[in-house]
């Protein structure tokens, strides 16, 4: 088994080594990077930050591909909290030393903690031991380790179109109601928007936002257009 050392930030914000199975019940996805996020991978570019409206706070993101993963997270009712790379593993392997952050820490709503990693494009020798120390970690950690693929296409695009409403805005009870009696069968968007009898330029933003609430559903293989069918999501019929 590979001795692996954990550096993160303690709650009072200093960097603290410790063993695996030191980290079990630390709320790891409420921290920080340990230190400057770096390029997924190590490679250069813009370092981009992502507002997640499940924790109203910002989540580090090293790349485009971790944005995209982040949005998903947002995104998933399973998920009550997640932060990017708030944990750096250091071991060594033969004579190599490895060092490596998973992707994000995130907390379900069951109160279970999972270590997420991206899955790679090609799965060679690298991501595999990096793999492999992670789940070693989890085990005496207390985690799951979740491999995401990167969303990509037609969801993608979807998703990241209803995530520019994720922002808290109010929406008139009312109007709310209306939408989703409009939506209680599949119809075109446009179309439950005019029925409602809510104003169109707030219907369409509303429609959107309740989307992204998962309080309407829609075909998420097709784009997302004026015409496209959208409908109560179970529960709200």
């Amino acid at each position: 088994m590979r001795e692996v050392k954990a550096w993160h930030l303690d709650d009072d914000g200093r960097l603290v080594c410790v063993a695996p199975e030191a980290l079990w019940g630390v709320a790891l996805e409420e921290r920080q990077p340990p230190k400057d996020p770096v390029a997924y991978h190590g490679r250069q570019g813009k370092l981009t930050d992502w507002w997640s409206a499940t924790t109203g706070t910002l989540v580090v993101c090293g790349s485009k591909r971790r944005t995209y993963v982040a949005t998903e997270l947002d995104f998933d009712p399973a998920i009550s909290r997640f932060a990017g790379e708030p944990v750096e593993l250091h071991w060594e392997q033969g004579r190599i030393r490895h060092r490596w952050r998973p992707d994000f820490l995130a907390l379900t709503r069951d109160q279970q903690r999972q270590a997420v990693v991206l899955a790679p494009h090609r799965m060679g020798p690298q991501w595999r031991e990096r793999l492999a120390a992670l789940r070693e970690v989890a085990a005496q950690a207390g985690w799951s380790v979740c491999v995401r693929v990167v969303p990509h296409g037609v969801r993608r695009e979807n998703l990241l179109l209803v995530a520019d409403f994720r922002q808290p805005a109010v929406c008139d009870q009312a109007h709310e109601r209306a939408l989703l009696a409009a939506f209680r069968r599949p119809r075109p968007l446009q179309e439950g928007v005019l029925a409602s009898g809510v104003p169109e330029y707030l219907g369409r933003d509303h429609v959107h936002r309740l989307i992204w609430r998962r309080l309407l559903d829609i075909d998420w293989s097709r784009p997302l257009l004026p015409f496209s069918p959208v409908w109560a999501a179970r529960g709200q019929r």
